[in-house]
């Protein structure tokens, strides 16, 4: 690591021995240091990025009048749409030096990728972060693992000789999430058999694929952990990932250059990286509610000066957990995340269609190798379902949706199985939107390799109303 940190100017090791400090604060001393951090990041907002001087002052808000962490819902919520439309002048800092920025896009899995920034040393305490979790999970440098993600290698060098040189210093196999929903999968496999990881890190979907896939062949790949990020982690993903690797599940929540919440195994809570991020999470008219109630997830970055992210209306939906995590940790918690608000199938008369009923249905189904449902109006839904060699059997008896494992029942063909998924659909939907179902042969991943379950096509996603002193847009 310090060899590192001189190649690529980017400190880590400081920031990292802090944070393992700072973990075990007491939860009043974690708010005093968020509160010091806050204060200076609206104070430098203010004077050097123009987008948040112009919204501050439109609100009548200065940045002196925030004397606890609870003032700062007093500020402008900001959106995806609102950064976008300011990158870059308006919104990065008049003082950045533009030839410490890292230049970062995100995946763009909602059809329109987001760029953002951050200088070299903002960046090292992005890593000194993402370390600090990895470690609750026993991925420590040097541990063996492989990394099943997106195109490019997570890591400090991209590219070329440095980083294959790189990944065989920290042990890292890393395989594109694109090779296992492709025909290239049983080559994944053979490698990683021959690799003999530790551990896996990997988008869900991904992590889920692969272990359905060594449970067809038989292949037992024991492993310390399994860490996943990206998407959302839906129960029937991490019963079958832990029940393949015979290992838990540590599941991280983030985004837009935001490492936010993480798992530390203790308990199905995510910690909030409280020393990097203010969580807030608001109604609908952007104000905030108790813990235990879900809403909008809203972020600010109290690490970034060079393109400040205060009261960051992120797209995602979740909630506060009211009790802290038995491990001991003064680092507060994030209960649950539900994925993006746009992921939430809304009907023409306003009720929404809960994710969960769709992926415990088609969990229940037998010879569903895996899903897509696309919101293409508001009252039409499209279904695409790859069929596996059980397709055509109904559930049976006692195994719908609200049971458990997934039983065979009566053999009735691909048509009637499909009638009879189509049926109960629209017993839940109620005539408000046609439902169409299509076999596919596969459905291909997103950007980064990531597989999104749910897509509301045409949905525009009013954060919060235009009556409130929020100043958010569509997400």
């Amino acid at each position: 690591m310090p060899v590192m940190e001189r190649v690529q100017r980017t400190p880590v090791s400081a920031a990292l021995a802090a944070l393992e400090r700072s973990q075990w604060w007491p939860p009043e001393q974690l708010q005093a240091l968020q509160l010091r951090k806050l204060r200076h990041l609206t104070t430098h907002s203010f004077q050097q990025s123009p987008l948040y001087g112009q919204l501050w002052s439109e609100a009548g808000v200065q940045p002196e009048e925030l004397r606890s962490l609870d003032d700062v819902q007093r500020l402008p919520v900001v959106s995806k749409a609102i950064l976008r439309a300011a990158f870059p002048d308006q919104v990065l800092a008049r003082d950045a030096d533009r030839a410490e920025l890292v230049p970062y896009t995100s995946s763009g899995s909602t059809g329109e990728p987001f760029r953002f920034t951050m200088t070299r040393a903002e960046k090292g305490l992005r890593w000194a972060v993402i370390l600090r979790c990895w470690a609750w999970a026993g991925l420590r440098q040097g541990v063996r693992y492989v990394n099943l993600m997106g195109e490019h290698a997570h890591g400090s060098l991209q590219g070329g000789a440095r980083q294959s040189w790189e990944q065989r210093l920290t042990q890292m196999l890393h395989i594109p999430a694109f090779a296992v929903h492709d025909q290239r999968l049983d080559e994944v496999i053979d490698q990683i058999v021959r690799y003999r990881p530790r551990l896996l890190r990997s988008y869900p979907a991904t992590a889920h694929r692969l272990a359905t896939a060594l449970a067809e062949r038989g292949i037992d790949l024991p492993l310390r952990a399994v860490l996943t990020t990206g998407e959302v982690l839906h129960p029937f993903q991490r019963a079958a990932i832990e029940a393949q690797f015979r290992c838990q599940v540590y599941d991280a929540y983030g985004g837009d250059g935001m490492d936010v919440a993480f798992q530390c195994g203790h308990s199905t809570g995510y910690h909030i990286n409280a020393e990097a991020v203010l969580v807030e999470v608001l109604d609908d008219a952007g104000q905030p509610l108790p813990a235990g109630q879900e809403g909008q997830i809203v972020l600010t970055n109290l690490n970034n000066l060079a393109m400040p992210f205060v009261r960051y209306a992120i797209g995602d939906l979740g909630s506060l957990a009211a009790k802290p995590c038995p491990c001991g940790r003064g680092l507060p918690l994030l209960d649950h995340v539900a994925g993006r608000s746009s992921d939430q199938l809304t009907l023409p008369s306003g009720r929404g269609l809960l994710m969960w009923f769709f992926t415990t249905l088609f969990r229940q189904t037998p010879g569903i190798d895996a899903f897509q449902v696309r919101q293409t109006a508001p009252d039409r839904i499209v279904i695409s379902l790859v069929p596996g060699r059980d397709f055509g059997h109904l559930p049976a008896e006692g195994s719908g949706p609200a049971a458990g494992a997934q039983r065979l029942g009566a053999w009735v063909g691909a048509e009637p199985a499909l009638a009879w998924l189509r049926g109960r659909i629209e017993e839940e939907v109620r005539g408000e939107a046609v439902v169409e179902l299509h076999l596919v042969e596969r459905i291909p991943s997103g950007p980064a390799g990531k597989r999104r379950f749910f897509i509301a096509e045409t949905q525009e996603v009013e954060l919060f109303p235009k009556s409130s002193t929020s100043s958010a847009g569509p997400a």
